[in-house]
């Protein structure tokens, strides 16, 4: 009976184009990266958190990304190879174009005729488009999730979790699962948002609300920023003497006295110019790793403890300078994503559906009005096609997708990241039946319960590509909470294909043998078929 179920979910498998086989965990890929070091301070709450970062794109850094974008771009346009760019040569591309006006064309194509463009004229252009390397937003509104769970288990709301009500956290956490999947998102958390009177939903309807802006980060400052000092002062110099002593940094005096060059057992304003001498961590990211399909997160050394178990290679926790941060990448694909929402817009604006847009049809797009329409126009046929604005968006897209935006989220004080063990964004049932004993993980001070601010600061650290959006700020295609990447499937591939919320385990509902088979392949009696078990059926 055990071979007639394997072969069933095998055979299913196989008719769907996936290999039968065991698959086998990757090995951890390395990361490569020259040069674009990057030392950067976060401005925590109770230490100030020391980066050193290298961050790169598919193994070169961001700089020399660029630097091959123009190489490669002059040597598609140049065509008499003479080593620069003509007007009529440069007009090729979306970028280089420049506006024509019919009424002084004549003039106009005298003076083109002479202007060329070097390699140096295109790499500034380039970097306008693009835009600086690397870029810190802050997002401060994640916490409102943490105290969403918080709420949920504080049952006699007194802010404070006893241990009946830690107890109570198994069932209260699944009266959440709205999807029905047995697993608790962490959006689920939020409770629902109180009805619309009739009248505030038609005005929504008429003109919907503009999404929040992701804001220049308050928290997050250069190494070398010449007002940092007096940031640190105001910030973490309790006794206000201008010097800033190891107990004020969180650090040992061992790890200060590199930079106490004049040996005071502080650091003064001259001193702290070499933070980044000391850093917390010292971190690697390759947003685009030829070695995977997404990104690479790498800590080379960490003065902290590391809290995750390194198996995720964009992903990685630690607790450091009074604080629990959590770093990951986004994994998108941020020209693809620019393309689809101008094509979104494009498919709005065609009005009669004729697949090109007129003049008519965007009079009320103020970015069209101010010379758009003819940037796109290639051909001067007065009409935009769909392709023709493909192009204009790819160009501008590609040079930002090579830089790097970090987003730091605020995510209270940890009460949801310690119920997600995997950090995948969802409570499964397994973490469901841990939430006790991970929640008493929570407690600092050793006293019955734990308050709602008694845990430390969480915060989530997100590496992104670049983005541009051709209608509105880029900053609008920055989601509000930290991405969570999904599990990566273990086990074999039958028991891949009956674990439909891709949580690592598979309850009864999911199995698609007799119960009896079940039991017989749960070696442990916890109800669950988890992927060792899997590999030991066999």
């Amino acid at each position: 009976m055990l071979s007639f179920w394997f072969t069933l979910a095998n055979a299913a498998a196989a008719q769907n184009g996936i290999p039968v086989s065991i698959q086998p965990k990757p090995a951890s890929p390395t990361i490569a990266i020259s040069s674009d070091r990057r030392d950067v301070v976060i401005l925590l709450d109770g230490a100030p958190l020391v980066m050193r970062l290298n961050i790169g794109l598919g193994g070169v850094s961001l700089a020399q990304s660029r630097r091959e974008y123009v190489a490669n771009m002059i040597a598609s346009l140049d065509t008499d190879k003479d080593g620069k760019l003509s007007r009529s040569e440069a007009d090729r591309s979306p970028i280089l174009r420049t506006k024509q006006r019919p009424g002084a064309k004549a003039f106009l194509d005298s003076l083109r005729a002479q202007t060329v463009l070097s390699a140096r004229d295109v790499e500034m252009k380039i970097g306008v488009v693009g835009g600086e390397f690397l870029a810190y937003r802050d997002f401060m509104n994640a916490a409102k999730n943490d105290v969403e769970v918080f709420k949920l288990f504080d049952a006699n709301k007194n802010d404070v979790l006893d241990m009946d009500e830690i107890a109570a956290a198994t069932e209260l956490i699944m009266s959440k699962d709205e999807d029905g999947d047995q697993c608790v998102a962490f959006q689920e958390f939020f409770p629902p948002p109180p009805p619309l009177d009739p009248m505030q939903a038609a005005l929504m309807a008429a003109d919907p609300p503009t999404p929040p802006l992701a804001g220049v980060s308050l928290l997050i400052r250069n190494a070398n920023e010449p007002t940092l000092p007096a940031k640190l002062f105001r910030q973490y110099d309790k006794n206000r003497d201008r010097l800033l002593a190891a107990a004020e940094l969180g650090w040992t005096s061992e790890r200060l006295s590199p930079l106490d060059v004049d040996g005071n057992g502080g650091l003064d304003a001259a001193e702290l110019k070499n933070l980044g001498a000391a850093p917390d961590i010292d971190m690697s990211v390759d947003m685009r790793s030829v070695e995977t399909a997404g990104g690479l997160i790498g800590v080379a050394g960490c003065q902290g403890q590391r809290l995750d178990d390194a198996s995720r290679p964009d992903y990685a926790k630690v607790a450091v300078a009074g604080a629990v941060v959590t770093f990951s990448h986004r994994n998108l694909d941020p020209v693809t994503i620019s393309i689809d929402t101008a094509m979104r817009q494009f498919n709005t604006m065609d009005a009669d559906a004729n697949g090109y847009l007129s003049r008519d049809e965007v009079a009320e797009r103020i970015r069209f009005q101010r010379e758009l329409f003819e940037l796109m126009d290639t051909d001067g046929d007065d009409k935009v096609f769909a392709d023709e604005m493909k192009e204009f968006v790819r160009a501008r897209a590609e040079p930002k997708a090579a830089t790097c935006v970090m987003n730091l989220y605020d995510t209270g004080n940890g009460f949801f990241m310690a119920l997600d063990a995997n950090a995948d964004g969802r409570v499964s049932e397994r973490e469901k039946r841990n939430a006790a004993a991970s929640l008493a993980k929570l407690d600092r001070d050793g006293q019955p319960g734990i308050k709602q601010t008694e845990p430390v600061r969480h915060f989530h650290l997100e590496f992104v590509r670049g983005s541009y959006q051709l209608f509105g700020p880029s900053e609008q295609l920055v989601a509000e909470i930290p991405a969570f990447q999904q599990r990566t499937p273990g086990g074999p591939v039958w028991f891949q294909r009956m674990d439909r919320n891709n949580d690592g385990d598979l309850v009864w509902n999911e199995f698609f043998g007799p119960i009896e088979l079940f039991h017989e392949l749960d070696a442990d009696h916890d109800e669950l078929l988890d992927p060792q078990e899997a590999v030991k059926a066999k």
